[in-house]
């Protein structure tokens, strides 16, 4: 099979689809990969490394979708992109259709085919494909949020880390799943204090088994969050409402009421709706300022870690990778139940139930699809 990897396109994305390791692994397969020039240059990763690696370059997107048949990448195509789209191809990166209707519709009009990495299944039911980069916003998240506490960005100037004989920074976590973990795993070592959240008692118990006493956990309730609120130096919400715009858990009333120069960063603001005061920003204008509270929403924080999140990334997606290569989509899909779920186009079919109802689009079970 022909694979390509194309330079991300999508603003302060330093990611790139496949480490120089993982181009090599599929070259020794028998498969040929064409990566375009620079693609991994954030990541440092040269073009020499993957010329090295066995790997063609080739100098724009409109060669890489060209040649390829597999378009292995981190987030979905830009609209430009889709011009250079066929409908041989098969997009296989983040796609979260339900968030971007005009991709949607674009993927569906070009009748390609595309595997969305979220939707992926093990055989335990986790999502092995978005864990890591899950883990990896979490723990930016804490990063990013002692960068703006202090007061040089309007933060309430309080020191995210342990000093002797002073109280320490109040990190609230909602959420209880990778990137909720992720979080409190940086903040407990910086010595926080730390309070997590979540609506499933059975999951806090499953997590205190690790933790132990090194954070306090609340069942999520109208009273506990609002108690919480209330004393965050950082909030950090990992709670999807899957762009619920309308029962928000954290009010705007709530957060007037917050400390001001407190920190809210939000992992989980590409859907939205948890926060009612939250909106997406970017990596060249992180944040804002609302009701005194400083509100950070980057969708894509392990982008500017590129090293770090390729290479994570890389080691989880591979397989997948090399089973598509070597037995073809269709046999990979037949034979791996957990891929199939990640199946959101088929052909220009749209197999993503939430995306449907969202835009009012017709859906089609996969089964029809593949049929």
């Amino acid at each position: 099979m022909i694979i390509g990897i194309p330079k991300e396109s999508a603003p302060g994305e330093g990611r790139v689809g496949m480490t120089d390791i993982g181009i090599r692994k599929l070259i020794q397969h028998g498969h040929k990969v064409y990566v375009q020039k620079n693609a991994g240059w954030c990541s440092g990763i040269t073009d020499q490394m993957y010329e090295n690696a066995g790997a063609i370059l080739l100098d724009t997107v409109e060669d890489i979708y060209g040649y390829s048949d597999l378009i292995v990448k981190v987030k979905p195509p830009g609209i430009e992109e889709f011009d250079y789209l066929k409908d041989k191809n098969i997009v296989f990166s983040y796609i979260l259709p339900e968030r971007h209707e005009g991709l949607t519709k674009k993927f569906m009009e070009k009748k390609v085919t595309a595997i969305g990495y979220e939707g992926v299944e093990d055989k335990l039911g986790n999502k092995p494909l978005l864990i890591p980069m899950s883990e990896i916003a979490g723990k930016m998240a804490v990063f990013m949020g002692a960068k703006l506490m202090q007061t040089v960005h309007g933060g309430v100037g309080t020191l995210l880390a342990f000093m002797p004989g002073i109280s320490p920074a109040e990190v609230v976590i909602l959420g209880a799943g990778s990137a909720a973990l992720g979080a409190a795993e940086i903040a407990i070592g910086l010595g926080c204090r730390v309070t997590l959240l979540n609506r499933s008692i059975e999951r806090i118990r499953l997590i205190k088994k690790t933790y132990n006493d090194q954070m306090t956990y609340l069942l999520l309730t109208e009273d506990t969050l609002m108690e919480a609120v209330l004393r965050a130096d950082l909030l950090i919400n990992t709670i999807d409402l899957m762009g619920d715009k309308i029962n928000h858990l954290i009010t705007r009333s709530m957060v007037q009421r917050m400390k001001k120069g407190s920190v809210i960063v939000d992992v989980a603001c590409d859907k939205g709706g948890t926060i009612e005061t939250s909106s997406p920003t970017t990596h060249d204008c992180p944040y804002y300022n609302l009701d005194g509270v400083i509100h950070c929403a980057i969708p894509n924080l392990p982008g500017i870690v590129p090293r770090t999140s390729t290479a994570a990334l890389t080691s989880v997606t591979l397989p997948y990778i090399v089973k598509i290569a070597e037995k073809g989509l269709k046999s990979a899909l037949l034979g791996d139940l957990g891929l199939r779920k990640g199946l959101v186009f088929y052909k220009g079919l749209l197999l993503h139930k939430k995306a449907s109802e969202n835009y009012d689009l017709p859906y089609t079970p996969i089964e029809k699809a593949m049929d």
